[in-house]
Parts: structure tokens; sequence; C-alpha cells
């Protein structure tokens, strides 16, 4: 099996693969690709794929509805669990890859671009087993920081990336880049890479301004700092296996579902000693039609309550010493909290409830030990 996997989901014919496939070729990046796709996608996605396998002699699986469905009989719970037109199929992708020995996946959208040479060049830096990274810090314990501080724009409008803390977006400075602190080194758990062109932010900064984004402003990756916050993503975003069973995209969160995965991954890999970084590779996003106030009723919910969730997973209590173990002992204590004392989980059919639920199918699943 390669080191790398490259996964995502479309409804779409994934023409960017191309890109990938032609960059892990010309630099020998040892790399294969899993397309989950779903009841309504494209039928020339399958096609798609095929070409990208032959012309470049990278593997490319398409994952049809049958494939799927053939593939998770071992776990019926969490088959039931993954409704059909979502974009949640990735996590079938995912646990895929996985079952066949990757020793990390980089998740993209369908439409990210590489935007830069030997794109997989950071993710094998990171994939690899026992690798250690050595990069200065951004951001306090206990305080929200704000990543996108780092990207330029076109019209020098300062943004904040989707999830980020609702409460916190009052407080934000004018952007300045300050000095970081302290290199730390240690295994990275994550790797957010950035994106040119139209960046990942809520429905609601897209309606109000149209943001451009031209470039990185650092010279360097950065770790967010130990207890600091911030989110990241599903696109452009590089996963080493050990923080996979962590990483759980719930379809009952609207479009949250990778923002409350991103905070339970930083949390447990804050208690690990691992660290989350943020900088290269860059994609471009040549951003898909959507509808803004479809995709502001989805991010409703998150908004609502991102800020409750993430205090409460500042004061769990984790002992675990691997990321399966700790997100079990999160699931425990976020359905173990009284409704009374601000806790966001409040009834048996709220959201929250089921996004535990399912978190706790996936990190129980035997593929992780």
């Amino acid at each position: 099996m390669s080191a790398i996997a490259l996964v995502t989901t479309t409804v779409n014919v994934p023409e960017a693969l191309h890109g990938y496939a032609r960059d892990a070729r010309e630099h020998g990046r040892e790399v294969k690709i899993y397309v989950a796709g779903d009841q309504g996608t494209d039928a020339g996605a399958a096609d798609c794929c095929a070409l990208v396998a032959r012309q470049t002699g990278i593997e490319c699986e398409y994952l049809d509805p049958v494939a799927q469905d053939r593939f998770l009989n071992p776990w019926p719970e969490l088959r039931a669990h993954l409704p059909w037109n979502c974009i949640q199929r990735r996590n079938v992708a995912v646990l895929k890859a996985v079952r066949d020995g990757a020793d990390g996946v980089v998740t993209i959208d369908d439409d990210n671009h590489v935007a830069e040479d030997d794109y997989f060049a950071r993710c094998a830096a990171v994939c690899a087993p026992g690798r250690k990274l050595t990069l200065p810090t951004y951001g306090k314990p206990g305080e929200w920081f704000n990543v996108c501080r780092f990207l330029a724009t076109r019209n020098n409008y300062q943004f904040v990336p989707r999830g980020f803390g609702m409460a916190a977006r009052a407080d934000l400075d004018d952007g300045t880049v300050d000095l970081p602190g302290s290199p730390l080194t240690m295994p990275a758990a994550v790797v957010a890479g950035f994106w040119l062109g139209d960046p990942d932010i809520d429905a609601a900064a897209r309606i109000a301004h149209r943001v451009e984004v031209t470039g990185y402003r650092l010279d360097h990756d950065f770790f967010l700092a130990p207890g600091a916050r911030c989110p990241f993503n599903s696109q452009n975003t590089v996963l080493a296996r050990a923080a996979l069973p962590a990483w759980f995209l719930s379809p009952h969160v609207g479009r949250y579902d990778d923002i409350f995965a991103s905070f339970v991954v930083k949390r447990i890999a804050d208690h690990l000693g691992w660290g989350i970084c943020y900088g290269r590779p860059l994609v471009r996003q040549e951003r898909n039609e959507h509808d803004p106030m479809r995709d502001f009723d989805l991010e409703r919910f998150g908004m609502r309550h991102v800020d409750a969730l993430t205090e409460d997973l500042a004061n769990a209590t984790l002992t675990g010493d691997d990321f399966a173990s700790c997100a079990l002992e999160i699931c425990d204590q976020l359905q173990r909290r009284d409704p009374r004392a601000g806790s966001p989980i409040r009834t048996a059919d709220d959201p929250l409830d089921a996004f535990v639920s399912g978190y706790r199918i996936w990190a129980e699943l035997p593929v992780w030990h």
C-alpha cells in the first residue's frame, strides 16, 4: 500500500485529480487516490478515475455505492449512521485507505487544485511514522487565534476560517503578523494547508464580502500553540494515521462536521503532545456553485454551539495514551454533561447527541487497534 492516501468525495467529475496524480508521478511520491461516490454522482466520475490511473500510473480507486455498501458490511452500525447524498461519504474513503494500510490521509474537496510543485512533499514528512517537526508556535493557551491573518487578500480584508469561535470574533486585532513563540518539536497529527483564490469561510462572510486570497505571508509553517483554539477543515488537510480514530465527520451537524472534528483532534493532540500544523502545501480553490443561504442554514447550528463545545472539550479530563481511547473518553464526558450546566448536549434527539454517538461508533472500530 502507498504511504499516502489522497481522498475525496464528489457528485461531479473530479477533474482536479489529474493535477495531483501528475504531481505525484513527477516527484516519485507513493500515493493512492480514493474517491467516494454517492447516489447522485455524475456517471463520468468512474471514467475520470480510470483515466487518471491510466495516464499517470497512480492508483485511483472509485468507490461507487455498491462498493461502499460491500466495504461497510463488517460495520453495520457505521453503515446505518452514514446516510446517502451527503458529503460525509468521505468517511468511507478514509476508512478504506486506512484498511489498505495508508500511513496518512490527505483529504481534499473536488474543487481544490494543486497550487505548487511537489504537493506531497510535506504530506510525506507528516505521514512517515515516528517523524517529528520543529516549528515556531502562534497563539496562547485558552485563547482563540486566527490563522487566516497570515493570508494576503486582494482587498486586504481580514477574515476568519469557517468555524472560528463566535465570541472571539469581536476581539480580532488588525491582523499584524506577531513574532512567533518558541519553536516546539513534536509529531504532527495534522497539517492544515491553506487555500489561494476562494478561501473556506463562513457563508455569512461570503454573502457580505468577496474574498480572494493572493498569497501566504509567512516563509514557514507553524504549530498552533498547545491549548490555543482554531479550527481546521477537510479540504487540503493532511492527517497522520494515528489521529484518524479521533476524526469523524458527522452527518448530523451540518457544515460543522469537519469543524467539530478538528476541535476533538486538537484537544487530544494537546494531551498527547502532538501538534496541529498550518501552512503549506497550498491549493487553489475554484469553488463549485453553492447556494450561500442554504450554506448559512447548515452553519447556524454549529455557530450556536461552537463556543460551548470547545469549552466542554477544554474541560474534559483525558488519561488515554492514544487518539482512539481519548476520543472515547470525550464521548463519555460529553454524554454525561448536565444540560443545566450549559452543556450543548441536551436531549436524546439533539444533533450533538447524534454527533457523539457517531464518534463512538467510529472510535470503537477494530481497524484502529
